[in-house]
């Protein structure tokens, strides 16, 4: 995790060449797939259930996206680094919200602390970079 700290600092899909208009929602959709899924297993061992989580990150973190991210990206007034940081830590914010509703906790639920919660918003975001750097530069 620490190897690819830095790297959250261009996580979500932006580096991505749109040539292809279809190609790019693709790799948006599996990117935030993918951060979904690695933030569900990470905070799966505080007791949540992953699938629920799951899918009420993906829609979370599908409206950050959509509704906040590419917005202020394509404004060009906030810089990446400073715009990818308030990603992450909304993305914590919707886990850490998520954790407090009982229908994302199973009976094993010990409480999820913001520390869990940040390194799964870190661990999923730093995901969704690999893949949106794979599918610009394949070779």
């Amino acid at each position: 995790m620490l190897v690819a700290a830095p790297c959250v600092a261009y996580a979500n899909p932006v580096v991505i060449n749109p040539a292809s208009l279809l190609a790019f929602w693709v790799v948006v959709l599996f990117a935030l797939v993918v951060e979904a899924g690695i933030a569900a297993l990470v905070v799966t061992f505080s007791g949540m259930s992953p699938l629920r989580v799951f899918l009420g990150f993906l829609a979370g973190n599908a409206g950050v996206y959509f509704f906040a991210f590419r917005p202020l990206l394509d404004r060009e007034t906030i810089p990446l680094t400073a715009l990818e940081l308030g990603v992450v830590t909304v993305d914590a914010a919707v886990i850490k919200l998520l954790s407090a509703i009982e229908a994302f906790q199973r009976d094993n639920f010990t409480g999820l602390s913001w520390l869990r919660a940040i390194i799964a918003a870190v661990a999923g975001n730093a995901f969704s970079y690999f893949i949106g750097r794979v599918v610009s530069n394949p070779y």
